[in-house]
C-alpha cells in the first residue's frame, strides 16, 4: 500500500482522530526530530521544534526512540520526554540504579565487538566505529568511495562473536545483539508502560520499518520523506516540515478542555 500525503484531507482527518490527549507520541530523532548532518556529532534540534516539543510533554506522554544512546540523545533534545530508549530500541532507562542481566549482557557482546573492529578498521579511510552501550554503529558517510567501504565493513562484521543483528542505514550500519528489543518492541512496550491504546510514530530511517511494518491498527505511522518502500500509511514530504505538523498537533490537543486532559503518569 502506498503511503499518503499527510497534509492531504485524507491525511488530516485521519491524524485529527489519533490525536487524543492519551495517545502516545513517539519519534526517531536523526532525520525526524533534527535533520541529518555530515557530522552525526553536530546533530542540533531547532529551537521553534524544540519549543513545541516542549508544549506537548507538557499535555501528553512523548517517546523518542533512537538509535543514538541515551545520553548522547538527551543532550540533542535539550528536553527529557517521558521515555527515551536509545540504541534502536535496546536501551532502556535503568531502573533502581542497576542495569538488567540482558542489557549487561548486551553491552559487554558490544565491548567485545568494538575491539575486534576497531583492529580490522580503524585504517579504513572514512569510518568511525560509534559505541553506545547496547549498540555499535559504523558511519561511513565520509569515505571516499562508500560502496567499497561498506564491503569491507560488511567483511569485518562477518567475522564477530556472537553475530549481531545488522540494521542498515544512510551511511551507517547499526550492530545490536540478537535479543535486543527493535524499535518496534520498544513502542510496543511503551504504550504499555503509559497504558496507551493508540500512537503516533514518526520517522524516517531502516530501522523505522520496525514500527511500521508492525501494521497495527493502533499505531498510526508517518515516514519523512516520500518513499514508495515504506510500510508507512503516512508521509511527511521533508524533516523540516515536521515543526509544522507538530504545530497541528499540540493545537489540536491544546483545543481539549484542561478536564479533559487528566492527569500524566
Amino acid at each position: 500500500m502506498t503511503a499518503s500525503y499527510i497534509f492531504s484531507p485524507k491525511g488530516l482527518s485521519a491524524l485529527a482522530h489519533f490525536v487524543t490527549p492519551d495517545t502516545l507520541f513517539a519519534f526517531d530523532l536523526d532525520g525526524t526530530l533534527a535533520p541529518i548532518v555530515e557530522d552525526y556529532a553536530a546533530v542540533e534540534i531547532s529551537e521553534p521544534v524544540r519549543a513545541t516539543l516542549g508544549r506537548l510533554v507538557k499535555i501528553a506522554k512523548v517517546a523518542v526512540i533512537t538509535g543514538r544512546s541515551r545520553q548522547d540523545a538527551l543532550a540533542i533534545l535539550g528536553f527529557e520526554p517521558h521515555v527515551l530508549v536509545g540504541s534502536h530500541g535496546a536501551e532502556w532507562p535503568v531502573r533502581e540504579g542497576r542495569l538488567n542481566s540482558q542489557q549487561s549482557q548486551q553491552s559487554a557482546d558490544c565491548l567485545i565487538w568494538r575491539e575486534k573492529l576497531f583492529n580490522l578498521l580503524s585504517n579504513i579511510p572514512g569510518v568511525e566505529i560509534e559505541f553506545k552501550g547496547e549498540s555499535l554503529s559504523l558511519h561511513y558517510r565520509k569515505a571516499d568511495d562508500a560502496e567499497a567501504t561498506l564491503l569491507l565493513i560488511d567483511a569485518a562484521i562477518d567475522t564477530l562473536i556472537p553475530e549481531p543483528r545488522r540494521i542498515g542505514g544512510k551511511y551507517v550500519v547499526n550492530l545490536v545483539p540478537m535479543k535486543a528489543l527493535t524499535k518496534g518492541d520498544a513502542l510496543i512496550a511503551a504504550m504499555e508502560m503509559f497504558e496507551a491504546q493508540r500512537a503516533i510514530f514518526i520517522g524516517d530511517d531502516v530501522t523505522d520499518e520496525e514500527v511500521f511494518k508492525l501494521n497495527n491498527a493502533n499505531i498510526f505511522g508517518i515516514h519523512i520523506g516520500k518513499d514508495d518502500q515504506t510500510a508507512a500509511r503516512y508521509y511527511l514530504k521533508k524533516q523540516s516540515a515536521l515543526l509544522g505538523l507538530l504545530n497541528s498537533m499540540v493545537g489540536i490537543l491544546e483545543s481539549y478542555k484542561p478536564l479533559e486532559m487528566g492527569a500524566l503518569p
